[in-house]
């Protein structure tokens, strides 16, 4: 059926139709999310001409309202739409974050999944050595990073996550699967400091502002998957006093059980194995506070 967004309803005068338009695009994607929309299907739905349309998905796309997908060139709702669903700081939790910040001496913040992005939601404390992690802040979800909302998230979600980096090789492959389970069973993750660290987390923040991750994005987070050692493993905890640590970070479960947020605390110096500890189990009881006041 189409559906012609340039006719009034009963008659009723439209206010204005360029604006009637873009309503009737968000409303066709949303109305069935799962699926990605081409060119030709949302104008035929819709009634309206190709150049119209795309030049509404342009706009919308560059504003992150839409995604434009290349491989297909189809569309559907964008990683924009949901933040618009709450407010831009959700302080919600911001007396626990600033509990745990004071305890754990280092700036900590929280952070929502949208699709394959990560946005910071709320932050507080400061660190003469962390670059400033404030609200809004987006971040891609790949590989080697996400590793809170990947390992407990199944095989076949793990799976699409390394493959978003491309074909690993045999030998990170084996690391990220030992990290994986190694996070599983201390409960959160961490993320080592190191010049090429900063250098990379630098680089995706400043990618993550243009949208939803793409192929530099990927190819960036491989090279450093390849070239950096990623996590600790128990056995790399023993024996050095001073490990260099940028963020501590763990999952927090919706009603549903599945990972839709984090919460990080990011020290950015030197701890050791028992430092490293005490800040993993004051974080993981932060999340588990979080998760039962939902």
């Amino acid at each position: 059926m189409t559906l012609n967004v340039d006719a009034g309803s009963k008659g009723r005068q439209v206010p204005s139709p360029p604006t009637e338009r873009v309503v009737a695009v968000m409303h066709l994607l949303a109305g069935d999310p799962e699926r990605d929309f081409s060119l030709a299907d949302i104008c035929r739905s819709l009634g309206i001409s190709r150049a119209t349309g795309h030049a509404i998905l342009a706009t919308l796309a560059q504003h992150r309202w839409v995604v434009r997908h290349e491989s297909s060139a189809t569309y559907s709702c964008g990683p924009a739409i949901g933040a618009l669903a709450r407010p831009a700081h959700d302080r919600e939790f911001r007396s626990l974050l600033e509990s745990l910040s004071e305890t754990v001496g280092a700036q900590v913040f929280l952070a929502r999944r949208e699709g394959a992005t990560l946005v910071v939601t709320d932050s507080v404390g400061d660190s003469l050595t962390a670059p400033r992690v404030t609200a809004g802040l987006r971040m891609p979800l790949v590989a080697p990073f996400g590793r809170d909302y990947v390992a407990w998230a199944g095989e076949a979600a793990i799976k699409s996550w390394l493959a978003g980096i491309g074909e690993p090789s045999t030998k990170l492959r084996k690391r990220l699967t030992a990290v994986l389970a190694e996070v599983r069973e201390r409960g959160y993750v961490i993320e080592r400091l190191s010049r090429e660290y900063v250098r990379v987390y630098t680089a995706l923040r400043a990618l993550a502002a243009d949208g939803e991750p793409d192929e530099i994005t990927a190819r960036l987070a491989g090279a450093f998957a390849d070239l950096a050692l990623v996590d600790y493993l128990p056995a790399e905890l023993d024996g050095t006093p001073d490990h260099q640590v940028a963020t501590i970070s763990v999952p927090v479960r919706d009603a549903d059980g599945v990972v839709s947020m984090s919460i990080t605390a990011a020290p950015f110096r030197g701890l050791n194995a028992r430092e490293i500890s005490k800040i993993g189990t004051a974080v993981r009881a932060a999340a588990r506070r979080i998760e039962e006041s939902g």
